[in-house]
């Protein structure tokens, strides 16, 4: 019998470096997504400055949380809603990017180029909540259709986005982290 065995698939490995090798290759830890965000500030009211996120979430979640590091990189403003929270966070993770806080801190103001020019230009989840942004929930996947289509504007090529909202599962969709993890499985 092997000396560690994966609690995700069952293999088992009798040397410790093959054991994490394999956890690292096969079962690398998820991102912190801004669907993670939106759930950790499920109830807050907005609008919001970025301190107060952080103080709701650091009551909810475990010090040294990845979605507390996630808020700390946040531009320092005030948020209206959990749909700009998300394009804040696709901005500051974008390629090329600042990824600490103070990094960001020292870096360009956000805002002049990322997560905000590529919600507009790309299909993800950043996008899908700038499309997205100012709707209620809960929501069947035929009322936030029409939100979409509605707010079309908003981005250089929507098209991208609706055919992947109408790839979603006919539901309601209880909240902005709801639809992402729902996207995040089509892209």
């Amino acid at each position: 019998m092997a000396q560690f065995v994966c609690k995700l698939c069952g293999e088992g490995f009798e040397q410790k470096s093959r054991y994490e090798r394999h956890m690292a290759a096969s079962h690398p830890p998820r991102a912190t997504s801004a669907a993670d965000l939106e759930e950790a500030l499920t109830g807050i009211e907005f609008p919001k400055p970025k301190p107060e996120l952080l103080a709701y979430a650091s009551q909810r979640l475990p010090p040294g949380s990845a979605v507390l590091d996630a808020l700390a990189i946040l531009p320092d403003r005030v948020y209206r809603d959990a749909a700009e929270v998300g394009v804040a966070f696709g901005e500051a993770m974008a390629p090329g990017r600042p990824r600490s806080a103070e990094d960001v801190a020292a870096s360009e103001p956000p805002g002049r180029r990322g997560g905000r020019a590529a919600a507009t230009e790309a299909v993800s989840a950043a996008a899908v909540a700038k499309m997205l942004g100012g709707i209620d929930f809960p929501i069947s996947k035929a009322e936030l259709l029409a939100h979409a289509e509605h707010n079309h504007s908003r981005l250089a090529d929507p098209e991208g986005i609706l055919r992947v909202l109408q790839k979603l599962p006919q539901r309601r969709y209880t909240n902005m982290a709801d639809v992402e993890m729902e996207v995040g499985k089509i892209l």
